[in-house]
């Protein structure tokens, strides 16, 4: 089993090292790399997992409400906490809401359950996407258009799956085999620009990223375990929403606090000790769960 684990988790934290180490030697700007994964090869990856992979698109909707009480319930448990201890709710609370279901989240589904799993995950991260540039957004103090939404690759990219996969269009063979290249950069880059990210963060909020390290991941079981009592889901639904509650703040709530100026140093903190942190508790969750 820890061998299992250990095939899991060691190719991620070197893929996520080999960036932090590429990125310290030769200061590169993870902005572009970023920008060209999330615009092409991550949208590949969704509207390819959803098309030709998830089995039926009906339990898409019932999915992804587990992970809309995830992330509101996350925020609702800890609302009062936050409030109690005198730290900016605007800052703190979206990094404890929207954890890291796209960097880190897409990858580890992907090499503990495989392909089908991916599927599935790829509901809850939408809820995510769709939740930082509009909740979050709002959170830090910016105003956001629907319509944006709307262009955002990865939503086009669900929409585009979705229907392919309602009407069961096939794809020849050579269109196979050029998704199946293409959906292998995105998870690798993802890695890879995860440790660009997390190498630029410096640690000015110890404390607080500690504190946050601790409950966004505790929030995110709590609420997991809520939805998985109210819903009737299934074994691999169930380890999939736990996942989803147990990873880390997402790096996109560093970017959102730096536009909307919002304490964006704190925010850093947080998000690089929750990254760092989950390395020691993810094996121990999966130890569990395979």
């Amino acid at each position: 089993m820890i061998v299992k684990i250990l095939e899991i988790v060691l190719p991620i934290i070197i893929i996520v090292l080999i960036g932090f180490y590429y990125s310290k030697k030769t200061n590169i700007n993870a902005d572009v790399i970023n920008k060209v994964n999330l615009d092409i090869f991550i949208p590949i990856l969704v509207f390819y997992s959803i098309a030709k992979e998830l089995p039926n698109i009906s339990i898409l909707g019932y999915f992804s409400l587990g992970a809309v009480i995830i992330v509101i319930g996350s925020g609702i448990i800890l609302y009062p906490l936050i409030k109690l201890i005198n730290i900016n709710i605007r800052s703190f609370l979206p990094a404890m809401m929207f954890n890291n279901s796209i960097n880190l989240g897409l990858p580890l589904v992907l090499l503990t359950f495989g392909q089908e799993a991916l599927s599935l995950f790829i509901a809850l991260s939408m809820v995510q996407v769709i939740g930082q540039f509009t909740i979050a957004v709002f959170m830090y103090g910016g105003n956001f258009k629907f319509l944006d939404i709307l262009k955002n690759p990865v939503i086009i990219a669900t929409i585009l799956g979705i229907i392919f996969n309602y009407f069961s269009i096939e794809f020849t063979p050579f269109i196979i085999t050029t998704f199946d290249l293409l959906c292998g950069i995105s998870i690798p880059l993802i890695l890879f620009t995860l440790g660009i990210r997390l190498s630029t963060v410096k640690f000015d909020n110890l404390k607080i990223g500690f504190l946050g390290a601790i409950l966004c991941p505790l929030s995110g079981l709590i609420t997991a375990y809520i939805v998985i009592i109210i819903f009737d889901y299934t074994s691999l639904q169930k380890s999939l929403l736990i996942i989803f509650g147990l990873l880390p703040p997402a790096v996109l709530n560093v970017i959102l606090a730096e536009k909307y100026n919002r304490d964006s140093s704190m925010v850093a903190s947080v998000v690089a000790i929750g990254n760092i942190f989950s390395i020691l508790y993810i094996p121990f969750a999966l130890y569990f769960m395979i």
